[in-house]
């Protein structure tokens, strides 16, 4: 997925595609001599945080079955 900024609305639009036609959806101005940025990149989600575990309970140690390979 890729993103664009309107310079005229300061809103972001994405789209599937980096090439092409490419309108604001929130003022209709015309997008497509913009640069398209990578949509993960720029809109990082919560799901790419970093965060540490302070402490894990020891439930998982003991289990009741075996693996064999």
């Amino acid at each position: 997925m890729y993103t664009k900024t309107c310079p005229k609305c300061n809103q972001p639009s994405f789209s599937s595609s980096k090439y092409g036609e490419w309108d604001c959806p929130i003022c209709q101005t015309d997008l497509s001599i913009l640069r398209a940025r990578d949509a993960g990149e720029a809109y990082q989600s919560i799901l790419h945080r970093n965060y540490t575990i302070t402490q894990q309970p020891n439930l998982y140690n003991q289990s009741t079955y075996d693996t064999y390979i």
